[in-house]
């Protein structure tokens, strides 16, 4: 029976070690259960205008597009992801996560939409599991904390 307990007790731990470690945001809208059905289920977190994940909404940024890549570049660099470049595709960069090493790939498009704002949107995908233990959407948030404050997502 111990070992029982163990086999239940060690994958429970190491699943709640993982979203305290990744911080987040469980009792936002649209609630816990959905919250957690999406972190044991998915491993790609990315932006949209409708997500119903409010802190995943599309930004806008009061910034022009040269002014708010070089923001992302530095911002990228700051957080310590690797492999940071500029291409066709936008911005991409490599997130390590810090429990196991798993290697997360990051894109980051930005489009100018008249004046000096432009619309930011992201993805953050693992190259490997299916599920992420909210690990693509901490990639997201820790990137959107280090950006000058949005002009509005879109969707409010």
């Amino acid at each position: 029976m111990k070992w029982l307990g163990l086999l239940i007790l060690v994958p429970a731990l190491l699943v709640v070690g993982a979203l305290a470690l990744n911080r987040p945001p469980l009792f936002d809208p649209p609630g816990p259960v959905a919250r957690l059905k999406t972190y044991l289920t998915t491993n790609v977190a990315e932006t949209s205008p409708a997500n119903v994940r409010p802190e995943l909404q599309t930004r806008t940024y009061p910034l022009g597009e040269k002014a708010l890549q070089a923001a992302v570049l530095t911002a990228m660099k700051k957080l310590g992801w690797r492999e940071v470049r500029v291409g066709p595709a936008g911005i991409q960069a490599v997130a390590v996560t810090p429990w196991l090493g798993f290697r997360d790939d990051v894109n980051v498009r930005l489009s100018p939409i008249g004046g000096d704002r432009t619309r930011l949107d992201a993805r953050s995908a693992s190259r490997v599991g299916r599920g992420d233990l909210a690990a693509n959407e901490r990639h997201l948030l820790d990137l959107f904390a280090e950006l000058p404050a949005p002009a509005h997502a879109e969707g409010d």
